[in-house]
């Protein structure tokens, strides 16, 4: 199956070219490689694959890989912010297999949480949510980062991604 072929059909709304790649990733006709060593593409095509892999990775993580970290990594400080959210969930949704990778996405997200965009902020608040209830990360300064965060957060949304984390969390500090 041709990615740039899905992508590229005038005939499909966004969301049905979203639904074909996600059957493809399932079914294991496109793989990461299919999709990471695609170059080009403007913001919204990208987007797409993103919530692709962001729908794969939520309801089967287990057909996610290390590969699948650093292409999601690559968009998290993009200028897009539909990008950097899409990306974030999708770290947020693995993160929990890949345990010892996520420094770089860490310092990343962090970085996000102070975004102006609404919707960067949720993202961000969505991974780490999920990042923070990995004891390494519950039992480490993190903890206080992201308290510090949704402690200065306004939109309620948002906090609300680093509250559920850090109530979860909490039972697992030592």
């Amino acid at each position: 199956m041709n990615v740039l072929e899905i992508l590229h059909d005038k005939g499909k709304k966004a969301v049905e070219k979203r639904a074909a790649l996600v059957a493809a990733i399932k079914g294991k006709e496109l793989s990461i490689d299919d999709l990471s060593t695609l170059s080009g593409l403007i913001d919204k095509d990208l987007g797409i694959i993103l919530e692709a892999m962001e729908e794969v990775s939520r309801s089967e993580p287990a057909l996610s890989d290390a590969a699948w970290l650093a292409l999601a990594e690559k968009y998290i400080d993009s200028d897009n912010n539909t990008l950097k959210r899409e990306a974030s969930r999708v770290i947020g949704n693995i993160a929990h297999l890949f345990a010892e990778q996520l420094d770089s996405v860490v310092s990343k997200l962090l970085a996000n949480s102070r975004d102006e965009g609404t919707v960067v902020r949720w993202g961000s608040g969505y991974a780490l949510g999920r990042i923070i209830l990995i004891p390494q990360y519950a039992n480490s300064d993190l903890y206080g980062q992201i308290t510090a965060i949704a402690e200065a957060e306004r939109e309620n949304g948002v906090k609300n991604q680093y509250s559920t984390g850090l109530k979860k969390a909490k039972k697992l500090r030592g």
